[in-house]
């Protein structure tokens, strides 16, 4: 019986170990990737009793203070995916992405005129997160097209296996990727986060020919540079890379002969805790079976393997040297 058991422990030893290796060195390739076919939806708005400050382009350039949201729309384009993907020779995932912002009565999928909106299709490798070229990107903003859209940086999440570093993040406004620092560790409702901060000071991003009243000119019309800057912070489930809770604080105006003249947007704008409440809960399960396949079960199950396998050698090894004994014993009693 001790045989047969010793001879089970080395098996299923055995199989543990090659479960371990798989794990570590095949399985979390294949777990940790976004999916082509990823939907979501997003939601952040200005706290109560923070009123942004705005120019209302559809009230005829109005100064306004109220409330705003914004809705981002995800939808994983597959058959893009799977293009890009055959195109670029790597594993890509594209995704489009609409990002509008507008008083919180506003309907985004109404079709009418945002305050604000941005239409991307954006390709970016699945592990890594970071965007790559590809003729197919393309972005409209406010009406105007980019294409092909130069993405660079993050734009949607941050890596698998996210680290306590600095990673390029794309911004919308400048058209390019800067740098978003980790400044430390968190937890949102209940889950471990990094929190990594994006700062952008004040810079010029182009000129605007707005009517000389509203900027204090007694000139019919006045150019005056556009200036944009914001702070984003993002709180990021280091497992899977995912934003579990982001915000962004924008500060853009006009300036005339460097002197600032009019705030065109001010707001600070933040998931709400519907939006974070959500994500938590979609990604609770994601992280645990990323975390199994890539530690538990490789180094739990390679430990434990190796105990069985000693254990199988260690009851074959000493039933073996009984019966050996007793057939030494048997020889010198005839």
């Amino acid at each position: 019986m001790s045989k047969k058991l010793g001879t089970v422990a080395l098996f299923l030893g055995a199989f543990l170990l090659a479960l371990a290796g798989l794990s570590k060195f095949y399985m979390y390739d294949q777990v940790a990737v976004v999916p082509l076919n990823h939907e979501a939806t997003s939601v952040s708005s200005t706290a109560p009793g923070a009123d942004a400050d705005y120019l209302d382009v559809a009230a005829g350039l109005k100064p306004t203070t109220g409330p705003l949201k914004n809705t981002k729309v995800i939808v994983g384009n597959v058959k893009e995916g799977k293009k890009a993907s055959k195109a670029l020779d790597r594993d890509v995932a594209v995704w489009d992405i609409y990002d509008c912002t507008d008083k919180p009565t506003f309907n985004c999928g109404s079709g009418k005129v945002a305050l604000s909106a941005t239409d991307d299709r954006v390709a970016f490798d699945r592990t890594t997160g970071l965007a790559v070229d590809w003729k197919g990107a393309r972005s409209d903003v406010d009406g105007e097209v980019i294409e092909p859209g130069k993405f660079k940086g993050l734009y949607f999440k941050f890596p698998f296996d996210s680290q306590k570093k600095t990673y390029p993040f794309w911004d919308g406004t400048l058209r390019e990727a800067t740098p978003a620092k980790f400044v430390g560790e968190g937890k949102v409702k209940g889950m471990k986060t990094y929190e990594y901060k994006q700062t952008i000071e004040p810079i010029k991003t182009g000129t605007i020919d707005v009517p000389g009243t509203l900027v204090g000119s007694d000139e019919a019309t006045v150019t005056a540079d556009r200036i944009y800057s914001s702070v984003s912070t993002y709180k990021v489930e280091p497992v899977t890379g995912v934003i579990l809770w982001g915000q962004t604080a924008q500060d853009s105006y006009l300036e005339l002969d460097g002197e600032r003249v009019l705030t065109t947007t001010k707001a600070t704008l933040s998931y709400t805790d519907a939006n974070v409440t959500d994500t938590v809960n979609e990604f609770k399960s994601k992280t645990l079976l990323l975390k199994a396949v890539k530690t538990y079960v490789p180094y739990g199950g390679g430990a434990l393997g190796l105990v069985l396998i000693g254990i199988g050698l260690f009851t074959r090894r000493g039933r073996d040297s009984g019966a050996h004994t007793a057939e030494e014993r048997e020889l010198v009693t005839h």
